[in-house]
C-alpha cells in the first residue's frame, strides 16, 4: 500500500484512577479537513482539546465513535461544544443515547461505580449533529463497519491503510518481545455476535491497527488471527471450570495456556492493577454467556 501521513495518537491518562498506557484518541489532520476517533471520557477533554489545538487545528470536521462506553465517548458532548462545526458519527443504536445520555450514564454508574464517576458526566449532543452512516465523505472515503461484539453499538473505521478497531480485538499493549492482548467481553457477551463481527472485519485487517486500548500495530492480520483464537481459548478454559471457581484460578489457567495474555506479568505494577479489574469484567461476561458463575 502507498505510504500516507499516519494518524496521531493522543494518550488520555486518568491520573485519578492511576490509568496510563490505556486510552488512546486518534487525530488525523488532512489537507482538506480533519477527524478524531474516540474522544475519551469527559475528564480528559481539556487535555484533548489542548492537544488538538497544539497540532494547529482550530476546527474539527468529524468525531468518529467506535462505541459509546464512557471511556471512549463520554467526552463527545464536551468536545462538540469546543468544535461547533464537528459532526458525530456513531452506530445507529447509539444515536438516541448521545442525544439523551441519561440512561447511558445511569447504566455506566451501575456497572462501573467509582470508575464511571471518575470518567465524568456525559453531555448530550444536539440531534442535528449526530448520524449513523456506512461511510464518511472525507478526502478518501472512510468505510464504517458495524462490529457489535464488544457492545451492541460498536463499529470499526477503515481509512486508507489504517483500521480503527476500537475494542474488537481487545486490549493491546506493545512490549519489547511481542505484545500483550486480552479479550474485551464485558457483560452482556454474545459469542456468535462477537465472532460474526470478527468475520465482517477480517477482510480489512491486513493493515495497521489503531486500538482504543492502546496504541498501534502494523500487522493487523496477525492480531486479528490471534484475537479470534484467544477468544475461543478463553471460552474453552472458562467452560471447563467448576461452577463458582475463583477468578484468580481462572487467570492462572489462562496464563498457562495463552502466551499473549501471559505477558500480563511484563506490564508495570500500575498497569497490572488496572488490568486485574477489567480482566474480571471480561471473565464474567464470558462466564455469563456460558451459564457459569465466578467468585472473587
Amino acid at each position: 500500500m502507498a505510504e500516507h501521513k499516519a494518524p496521531e495518537r493522543i494518550d488520555l491518562d486518568m491520573e485519578s484512577l492511576g490509568y496510563g498506557n490505556f486510552l488512546s484518541a486518534w487525530f488525523y489532520k488532512g489537507k482538506r479537513g480533519n477527524f478524531l476517533v474516540d474522544p475519551g471520557p469527559a475528564a480528559t477533554i481539556d487535555h484533548l482539546v489542548a492537544e488538538i489545538r497544539a497540532r494547529g487545528a482550530e476546527t474539527l470536521d468529524w468525531i468518529l465513535l467506535t462505541h459509546i462506553h464512557l471511556d471512549h465517548a463520554g467526552g463527545v458532548g464536551h468536545l462538540a461544544r469546543h468544535f461547533p462545526a464537528a459532526r458525530v458519527v456513531c452506530h445507529e443504536k447509539a444515536v438516541e443515547h448521545l442525544i439523551d445520555p441519561a440512561r447511558l450514564q445511569e447504566g455506566s454508574l451501575k456497572v462501573l461505580g467509582k470508575v464511571a464517576e471518575a470518567y465524568g458526566e456525559i453531555r448530550p449532543v444536539s440531534a442535528g449533529r449526530v448520524c449513523s452512516a456506512g461511510s464518511v465523505d472525507f478526502e478518501e472515503e472512510i468505510t464504517v463497519i458495524p462490529s457489535p461484539g464488544h457492545a451492541a453499538h460498536h463499529q470499526c473505521f477503515v481509512f486508507r491503510d489504517i483500521l480503527f478497531c476500537g475494542e474488537l480485538y481487545g486490549v493491546f499493549q506493545q512490549l519489547a518481545d511481542g505484545f500483550y492482548l486480552r479479550p474485551a467481553t464485558p457483560p452482556r457477551f454474545v459469542a456468535d455476535v462477537f465472532f460474526d463481527s470478527m468475520d465482517a472485519v477480517r477482510p480489512y485487517a491486513d493493515r495497521t491497527l489503531c486500538f482504543g486500548h492502546h496504541g498501534a500495530y502494523p500487522d493487523g492480520a496477525l492480531v486479528a488471527e490471534t484475537a479470534e483464537k484467544q477468544l475461543s481459548l478463553w471460552m474453552e478454559v472458562i467452560d471447563s471450570q467448576p461452577d463458582g471457581v475463583e477468578v484468580r484460578h481462572v487467570v492462572a489457567e489462562l496464563k498457562k495456556k495463552d502466551p499473549e495474555f501471559a505477558r500480563l506479568d511484563q506490564l508495570s505494577a500500575r498497569d497490572r492493577k488496572r488490568e486485574a479489574y477489567f480482566i474480571g469484567n471480561t471473565l464474567k461476561g464470558i462466564a455469563g454467556y456460558l451459564g457459569k458463575t465466578l467468585s472473587g
